[in-house]
């Protein structure tokens, strides 16, 4: 069959328009199909589903599960489910995932809560929901007054207050708490002690913990209570974890007052050492070679803020703090000042409002002692080292103690007859 150059140039004109008119039918209809938001909202939210059940040819790839844990900061942890992203979600993943969103130590914290929430409910406390930490870059890092916060000041109740002490002074040093400052903070203060006592339990609201650590004064003895006492302030929504020993007397009153001062969600370390220097360590990682930091002495109390003790999680909470401190072999004190100072590269804040054994005492004038945070007490061969007030006979309170809450507090039942009331 023969075609003549005509034909064959008809034909091919023909296919062509034919070809053509097919192009230009498909583009419009996809074109104005598709620029309709709800049909490309429901493309795009397909693709999410396809990608979390496996299949990777989505649009929008699955993420990793780094990133659901750095997700879950703004979503419910507890909750196994991941809601679908809607498209308003998806137009912002950029700014997500963006690398100033992933700046600090978070991830580890949120990795621990799960651990938190299990040892919580061991020990009998309920965590409803976790703390939601949200790094605030925009303010300088040693600007603590509470006015740079636009939530509500700290109160009373943001303060989780723990109380290490040992059997051996549950009838003397707990008992002196317990009938002066511990009324002023009853909900907020726990003790922590390596025995029962059931009466003094009672007598304390349920408030005194047997961590079942080994009885004594030793540096295992010691970093175990303080491991407990991390667990259980992580396990709570305290805003501040202040730490005391049992020889030490809290003025309540000047505590909140201080802690509004520094915002919990930056990282504050509050306290005051014992020395006039850094403390030196033998650096086991790297042989012949020292490393330094300071540390506040637990006999005078120290305060942690929310943000700083959730970066101290890997190092600290579910156990990890008995760790820490084998590996440099110190008391648990200088474990903490080892892990914010070194480990985290933070820095302590000296408050000279807080008072150990260690210093002198008497120094202490009577017209400050209103403003002061913490004081101590202490006898070194045979010569007492204690406040230098005047109050009850020094038989029936030789540490001053009792005479120093009813100096700042003489409307207390117990400070009736007070002999220096007037003074």
């Amino acid at each position: 069959m023969r075609f003549s150059l005509r034909k064959v140039v008809k034909c091919t004109a023909f296919l062509c328009s034919f070809l053509l008119l097919n192009i230009w039918v498909s583009y419009n209809v996809n074109f104005w199909s598709f620029n309709n938001f709800e049909d490309r909202g429901k493309v795009l939210q397909n693709s999410v589903a396809r990608g979390r059940d496996g299949d990777n040819g989505g649009a929008v790839p699955l993420g990793t599960n780094s990133d659901r844990v750095r997700r879950g900061a703004d979503s419910d942890f507890w909750s196994n489910a991941q809601p679908q992203r809607s498209i308003s979600d998806l137009s912002v993943s950029k700014n997500q995932r963006s690398a100033k969103s992933y700046q600090g130590n978070r991830d580890q914290p949120d990795n621990d809560r799960g651990l938190l929430a299990v040892k919580s409910q061991n020990m009998g406390i309920n965590l409803l929901h976790p703390e939601t930490v949200k790094a605030d870059r925009k303010t300088p890092r040693k600007v603590g007054l509470i006015g740079a916060n636009k939530e509500s000041p700290t109160s009373l109740q943001d303060i989780f207050i723990s109380v290490k002490t040992t059997s051996k002074y549950h009838d003397s040093r707990i008992r002196l708490i317990q009938k002066t400052w511990y009324a002023l903070a009853r909900d907020e203060t726990y003790f922590f002690t390596d025995g029962d006592d059931k009466q003094l339990n009672k007598d304390l609201g349920g408030h005194l913990i047997n961590t079942n650590c080994t009885i004594g004064h030793s540096r295992r003895a010691l970093s175990c209570k303080m491991a407990v006492e991390i667990d259980f302030y992580m396990a709570s929504r305290k805003r501040w974890f202040c730490h005391l020993d049992d020889d030490v007397y809290l003025n309540v009153p000047s505590l909140l007052s201080l802690l509004q001062k520094y915002n919990h969600k930056q990282d504050w370390y509050l306290g005051k050492p014992s020395l006039r220097y850094p403390l030196e360590v033998v650096d086991r990682e790297n042989p012949g070679m020292k490393l330094a930091f300071w540390f506040a002495t637990g006999g005078a109390g120290f305060c942690i803020s929310r943000s700083l003790a959730l970066k101290m999680a890997p190092y600290a909470s579910g156990g990890r703090f008995m760790t820490t401190a084998e590996q440099i072999r110190l008391p648990d004190d200088c474990t903490i000042g080892y892990i914010i100072e070194h480990l985290l590269k933070q820095h302590l804040t000296v408050i000279d409002l807080f008072h150990s054994h260690l210093e002198a005492l008497y120094l202490i004038k009577r017209h400050q002692l209103e403003k002061q945070v913490t004081f101590s007490y202490s006898k070194y061969s045979g010569k007492l080292n204690v406040l230098d007030i005047d109050g009850f006979d020094i038989d029936q309170d030789p540490t001053r103690l009792k005479s120093l809450h009813c100096i700042l507090f003489p409307t207390f039942h117990e400070c009736q007859g007070f002999p220096g009331k007037d003074k």
